[in-house]
């Protein structure tokens, strides 16, 4: 039902024993989310309201109405576009999971404010979240492709484009940009957005 990303799985990454809202409350939420300042543990202007999905997904699982994925079993999900953390920063993931989610889904978003400190196969998945015209600057300076989040004024650099979703209209099952590196093709920018605007 998401209109944006359209048919895509959704993948959580979810601190396993403290529900969404209480680790945001209890600053806890540092190993789902790492150093990222748009954090709500840091009231900064993170658009993921944590009160509903998250919090739903966290207690269905409480709940055990999700199956186990065992390791040999990824080919469940095969052919599957998925968006690496509709909540939670997939550098917060070991590695190889991302590794074999990528290998059996035919496509894939990822946004990571880690990229610092990102691994080769993380940038070749992932986007590098950046929040500014500097950051996107040394993003680029060290191989990544980058995701900007701005306001409607910010400069757009000549490695960069809008948000085909903003400027067309179109989902990101369909766009498929925003898969890292590996992809050569420029940098995307996307207006502020979500309850958390104000405060970015």
């Amino acid at each position: 039902a998401n209109k944006k990303t359209g048919q895509m799985a959704q993948l959580w990454i979810l601190n396993a024993d403290l529900n969404p809202v209480d680790a945001s409350k209890q600053k806890k939420d540092f190993s789902i989310c790492g150093n990222c300042k748009l954090r709500k543990s840091l009231d900064g202007a993170c658009y993921v309201n944590l009160g509903q999905a998250p919090l739903s997904v966290y207690k269905a699982y409480k709940l055990n109405k999700y199956p186990t994925l065992s390791n040999n079993n990824y080919n469940v999900l095969e052919g599957l576009k998925i968006r690496f953390g509709a909540y939670g920063d997939p550098f917060a993931l070991p590695i190889e999971i991302l590794s074999k989610l990528k290998a059996v889904a035919t496509n894939n978003t990822s946004y990571t404010h880690q990229w610092r400190k990102g691994s080769e196969t993380l940038k070749a998945v992932s986007m590098a979240s950046v929040d500014n015209i500097r950051e996107q600057k040394q993003a680029v300076a060290n191989g990544w492709r980058t995701f900007r989040v701005a306001k409607l004024d910010s400069e757009i650099l000549p490695n960069e484009i809008i948000c085909p979703n903003v400027t067309k209209n179109i989902s990101c099952d369909v766009c498929n940009l925003c898969s890292g590196a590996n992809l050569k093709a420029k940098n995307i920018v996307i207006p502020v957005h979500g309850n958390g605007a104000k405060k970015f």
